[in-house]
């Protein structure tokens, strides 16, 4: 396994093509170094060194030169010039909207790498750990990503459109987040309410399935709307036009677990993310709601971490669960689906928590327990692979596991109280 990892990785950074970077810090010998090894991979790259100091030569290179990607030094030893990296960060991604920074991480930790990734970083790679390999990695996704957002740039101007096409009375696009065949979410400035909004919109059609797309978009918002919680993203306004349906709910610029989870969770972190989540689960069980898509990017985070539950586009409230779920329909990602789920089976509130037994598993290890080459071979796994075993060091949360991800519903935790009763003894004593 581990060395199919390490051919996908070098096969990224051999296909990649010669990257410009701006590299800021401070100290010029590990900067060289950083030069030296990724001009020798990639003889015409283009790497810019600038010292951090020099706050308007960095704004300007990066407003006209358009780097792949911002590799910027920063020293958490020292409390002030953590937070002056990271605000100049901040600043320069207000520049240019989608900037790849690379946090180059002296004296961090944890805590540290959450820090980061709240300012915008895309990635964090501590500079006691940094090898040439796993530099080039980072400058290659730094690259794809670059590319991929240039690409779709390039498909919306041929095509005659923009990403800004979609037309909500009352909102400002700023920018497209994503698009599915179901509906695509922009961020948006709300005028009434004065600030930036999450705006989920709906094509309309006369399918069945667009019709079954529809009803499903309006239970969306007839479910987060009818919780007022602070681990459920609120719901500021919902609207039907004659070519669209719209929602506009809170947004989270310190993005979601799934970004995260790019760099290790510590134990501690893994319980706390198990115990909040567990917390978020009660209250929309209570309410006799399945989330049933539970998984690290529907789990937003807040400015002091809390995590959020988001997209309850595949939600379903327990009592109507028999009537409106069709034998045999299997819905939400197969990488965290439960047995029951992956077999169209009957659900309950044991599958939402079976998923977030998948996603503690992935929060300890850094990994998916479960990996295939098609979607089935995955849920077949689910259905009859065993619980994976934790690595030593975190094998005293294997009891946990284990029941969180029991094949059979009857042997899970029967409800998100009765894991919280679990595990909030475990979080006091590792924190």
């Amino acid at each position: 396994m581990q060395e199919a990892k390490q051919g996908a990785i070098e096969d990224m950074i051999e296909e990649s093509s010669p990257p410009n970077l701006l590299v800021v810090g401070g100290d010029a010998k590990r900067m060289q170094w950083l030069s030296h090894h990724v001009t020798s991979h990639w003889p015409q790259a283009r790497v810019t060194l600038v010292p951090a100091g020099d706050t308007r030569a960095i704004a300007d290179l990066i407003d006209s030169e358009e780097p792949d990607a911002l590799v910027m030094q920063i020293d958490f030893a020292s409390e002030g010039s953590a937070v002056h990296g990271l605000r100049s960060m901040r600043e320069w991604l207000r520049i240019r909207e989608g900037l790849h920074c690379i946090v180059l991480a002296e004296n961090g930790d944890e805590v540290a790498a959450v820090r980061a990734m709240k300012s915008g970083a895309r990635d964090y790679l501590p500079i006691g750990q940094l090898t040439r390999e796993v530099l080039l990695a980072a400058v290659a996704e730094a690259q794809a990503h670059h590319g991929e957002a240039a690409a779709e740039a390039e498909l919306l101007a041929t095509a005659g459109g923009d990403a800004h096409a979609v037309d909500v009375p009352g909102y400002g696009i700023i920018k497209q987040l994503s698009t599915s065949n179901f509906s695509s979410v922009y961020l948006a400035r709300a005028e009434r309410l004065r600030r930036n909004v999450v705006l989920k919109v709906m094509q309309r059609g006369s399918s069945a399935r667009e019709l079954e797309d529809a009803e499903r978009f309006q239970r969306e918002y007839e479910i987060i709307s009818s919780i007022a919680h602070r681990a459920i993203a609120e719901i500021y306004d919902f609207g039907s036009m004659p070519q669209h349906l719209y929602l506009a709910m809170e947004y989270f610029p310190c993005g979601d677990l799934r970004a995260r989870l790019r760099n290790p969770l510590s134990i501690a972190e893994s319980l706390y993310y198990l115990r909040s989540i567990a917390e978020a689960l009660r209250v929309i069980h209570v309410f006799g709601i399945l989330h049933r898509d539970l998984k690290p990017a529907n789990v937003m985070l807040r400015e002091d971490n809390a995590p959020v539950l988001i997209d309850f586009g595949l939600a379903r409230r327990s009592m109507d669960e028999v009537s409106m779920t069709g034998v045999g329909q299997v819905l939400g990602s197969p990488y965290y689906m439960s047995p029951e789920q992956a077999q169209g089976q009957r659900v309950d509130a044991r599958t939402d928590l079976y998923s977030l037994g998948v996603m503690f598993f992935e929060m300890l290890t850094g990994r998916k327990p479960y990996v295939g080459r098609s979607a089935m071979a995955i849920m077949t796994q689910h259905a009859n692979a065993p619980v994976p075993e934790l690595p030593p060091a975190a094998a005293a949360q294997q009891a946990v596991l284990n029941r969180l991800m029991a094949k059979r519903p009857d042997d899970r935790y029967a409800s998100a109280d009765e894991l919280l009763a679990d595990v909030d003894p475990v979080v006091s004593a590792v924190a």
